[in-house]
């Protein structure tokens, strides 16, 4: 599910000659072509993380040994 917001509350836009419009200035869509056309609209900001970069930024982190401090030699 996509979710984009405008400053506009109701914002148009054309999907294969069918004309779309946000309501209130928030759509939310799960149609590929609808979510293809919005992400090239400059006043829609998607407000929502696309599912596959999610599965990405989600690797687990490795856990890392803190440096053994040394005492200095005088």
């Amino acid at each position: 599910m996509a979710e984009y917001q405008s400053q506009y509350p109701e914002l148009g836009f054309y999907v294969k000659g069918r004309h779309c419009k946000f309501s209130g200035g928030r759509y939310v869509t799960d149609d590929p072509a609808e979510i293809e056309v919005l992400n090239s609209i400059i006043d829609a900001v998607r407000v929502d993380e696309p599912k596959e970069n999610e599965s990405k930024s989600e690797e687990p982190v490795k856990a890392t040994k803190k440096p053994v401090r040394k005492t200095s030699a005088k």
